[in-house]
């Protein structure tokens, strides 16, 4: 159960919070009419004309955030919201942006805890080097329902069909920002963007040009990144880097070592052409490689039936990303793109390979006085391999999957800067469950400058993965009677279905941003959202055979219903100090449509999941010019499918810049707990270690 005394402190300090910010405010002034906001393409500032919503400020601002007043941080522009830039001030979704200011106070050295500072978002470190990251419940290991693309390129992989966290990293100073959006984003991005999406976005290499040398230090993890920017001729830069990375083993839950230290080396380079003011090529590629020292609970025939082995695991990485954004005006622009993506995990013996090659094209204009039409035509190719050991193996082995899609939105005008309506559909074929169409509607409503509200209904689904699909895993050993007082041992088996089907996904949205003065803002986001198909897996009868096999088949009987909200605000107290805080409520009821006990039992794991209450507070003080305080608290609540109470963790960091080219920075996170769990591991897939109070230091240097 909810921790109720921590979580009704929260909730009063909270109320306290929204209540001085709203007495700080005093009352609404008279509006002003609306500027209306320009949608160029991604390498533009031109405004655009008047049939989409509030403008923005050019894009040499948003890369120097830290002195923006609170209406200049609403208007800072989002591209993963419609695959276009716009104000986030008006953009029809729940959508949050972690920009670099934030990123570099946060103290954080990894991007899934860089996420922790969005509101919604659920983060939990399993061990070393794995997290779980969920948005609006369903949180996994590997999150099937979340979407995460860097610059564009999807991290997604069919063999669980989620995200290897340990392979997502990048010299955190040269991000731009990271755009979360809470809630469907399919009909733009597709399948698996159910309950979210996350683009992590880096900077244009003209923002990144001489040497940076950037270093961190701590009793939990360390790092070395060396980066250099460059010029190859007035119209291109370019830059490449160098990161090696190393993090500790952790203390399990009982208190001993689980030896699952991280070591990781990567590397790439990042060009752009800008030959004029309508066009940007960029070419851009990473390599990496993980050694891991991994701890697993492996199944074995004799009690205690499983065994505790650590395997010296593999992930390597590599891709190559090439887009050229074109703009033809204010009213029209293209963009096309194309990536080859690679990745290798190997773990107890059994090897994956995954090599995917995506094309993808999407083209703005403007239809009448009243219509913006965005449509796009996307190709993805994936061969996929699985090299079977004693615990894992697929028929085939071998898969070459193939993803045709094509989207059309329009964005319609139905009163001038107040009211537009958004309407379109992603339409898919994949070689799991055949066609795909997911439709979304969205209403937005503009009164006035400081006022926005929004509405929105989709439909989204996720595709099964190879282990749903097509691959047969020992899950465990189990003594089973077979008569007399006589036992026997079985072996559990997940077996593949390859007749499962999407799992679906209809959401309802409704959302209000509010600025009552300059120095005050209030984002608030409900939804509910009702599943359907969820997978699960049921117990057949035994398979008989020189080993008694117990089959898990997988099937679709979980539904479900999810609601709550997220709310945020952010308060300028004065020029030097600012407060941004936000609190988030998750309600889950999940069911089981048959009367399988394993089912039953699935939809209770997904009930407790991710955690009720969760509540954030971040305090930004800049001292002086130079020297800057920043403080953190978060509360995370029960995570009750792992018994995990909830808990608090406060952080703090001084931040000082003796001279232009250089900041050096020192802090602690987690300063009153000396180590907690976050989540539990599923399916074998390692050993559950718990989070440690860090002391760390970090020197940046540039020239």
């Amino acid at each position: 159960m909810e921790s109720k005394p921590y979580t009704q402190k929260i909730a009063l300090l909270y109320g306290i919070l929204l209540l001085a910010a709203s007495v700080y405010a005093g009352p609404v002034t008279s509006p002003k009419p609306t500027t209306m906001p320009t949608n160029a393409a991604e390498n533009s500032n031109a405004n655009s004309s008047t049939t989409s919503p509030t403008s923005q400020p050019t894009s040499g601002s948003e890369n120097d955030l830290t002195n923006l007043s609170l209406e200049d941080l609403m208007n800072v522009q989002v591209t993963s919201v419609s695959k276009k830039k716009e104000s986030i001030a008006v953009a029809p979704a729940a959508v949050t942006v972690i920009n670099q200011d934030e990123i570099s106070r946060s103290g954080f050295s990894t991007i899934p805890d860089l996420l922790r500072l969005a509101p919604g978002v659920d983060v939990g470190r399993i061990n070393s080097y794995t997290w779980a990251v969920g948005v609006r419940g369903l949180n996994a290991q590997f999150n099937d329902n979340l979407l995460v693309l860097q610059d564009g390129r999807s991290l997604y992989s069919p063999l669980n069909s989620g995200t290897y966290w340990d392979t997502v990293d990048y010299i955190l100073a040269d991000l731009d920002r990271i755009e979360v959006i809470r809630g469907p984003g399919g009909t733009l991005w597709g399948a698996n963007a159910v309950n979210g999406v996350i683009n992590i976005i880096s900077k244009d290499s003209r923002d990144t040009q001489g040497w940076l040398l950037d270093s961190r230090a701590s009793n939990d993890d360390s790092d070395l990144s060396v980066r250099y920017g460059g010029r190859a001729s007035d119209d291109t830069t370019y830059r490449v880097y160098l990161k090696a990375k190393y993090n500790n083993e952790l203390d399990d839950t009982s208190g001993d070592n689980a030896g699952d230290e991280w070591t990781a080396l990567r590397g790439g380079f990042r060009i752009d052409k800008h030959p004029s003011t309508d066009d940007t090529f960029t070419l851009q590629g990473d390599v990496g490689d993980n050694r891991i020292r991994a701890p697993y609970d492996v199944p074995i025939m004799t009690p205690p039936f499983s065994q505790l082995t650590v395997d010296d695991r593999n992930d390597a990485t590599g891709n190559l990303l090439g887009r050229w954004e074109h703009h033809f005006s204010d009213k029209s622009d293209f963009s096309l793109q194309m990536y080859y993506d690679y990745l290798g995990v190997n773990y107890l013996g059994a090897h994956y390979y995954q090599n995917t090659v995506d094309l993808d094209f999407h083209h703005r204009f403007q239809l009448g006085q009243r219509n913006e039409v965005t449509w796009g035509l996307g190709y993805r190719f994936m061969n996929n391999r699985i090299e079977a050991d004693d615990l894992l193996s697929s028929s085939p082995p071998t898969r070459n999957d193939k993803l045709p899609s094509a989207f059309v939105q329009d964005t319609l005008t139905l009163q001038p800067e107040r009211w537009f309506l958004t309407a379109g559909s992603k339409f898919e074929h994949n070689d799991y469950t055949g066609f795909e169409m997911e439709p979304s509607g969205r209403l937005l409503w503009t009164p006035n400058k400081q006022n926005s509200m929004w509405a929105a209904v989709s439909r989204a689904v996720v595709t099964p993965s190879r282990i749903s699909d097509d691959a047969r895993a020992v899950a465990g050993f189990a003594p089973i009677s077979t008569g007399g007082g006589a036992t026997t041992v079985a072996e559990l088996e997940l077996i593949g279905n390859n007749n499962i089907q999407s799992e679906e996904l209809t959401a309802y949205e409704l959302g209000y941003r509010l600025e009552p003065r300059k120095d005050v803002s209030i984002d608030l986001a409900i939804f509910h959202n009702n599943y359907n198909k969820l997978e699960s897996q049921a117990i057949g009868p035994p398979i008989l055979g020189s080993q008694i096999v117990l089959p898990l088949n997988w099937d679709n009987a979980i539904a479900g219903d999810t609601y709550g909200g997220e709310i945020s605000a952010t308060v300028r107290v004065t020029d030097n100090w600012r407060i941004a805080s936000s609190y988030s409520l998750l309600q889950t009821t999940f069911w089981t449509t048959t009367s399988s006990p394993s089912d039953a039992t699935a939809a209770l794991a997904d009930e407790g999941s991710a955690p009720q209450n969760q509540a954030q507070i971040h305090s930004y003080l800049d001292i002086t010019r130079n020297l800057q305080f920043n403080a953190s608290v978060f509360y995370v609540g029960d995570v009750n499918r792992f018994n995990i109470p909830g808990y608090i963790s406060t952080d703090l960091n001084l931040g000082w810049k003796p001279r232009e080219s250089m900041e050096c920075s020192i802090g602690v996170t987690n300063l009153f707990d000396n180590h907690h769990p976050e989540f539990g591991v599923e399916g074998g897939q390692g050993v559950a270690s718990e989070t440690p109070r860090t002391f760390y230091a970090r020197m940046s240097y540039q020239f």
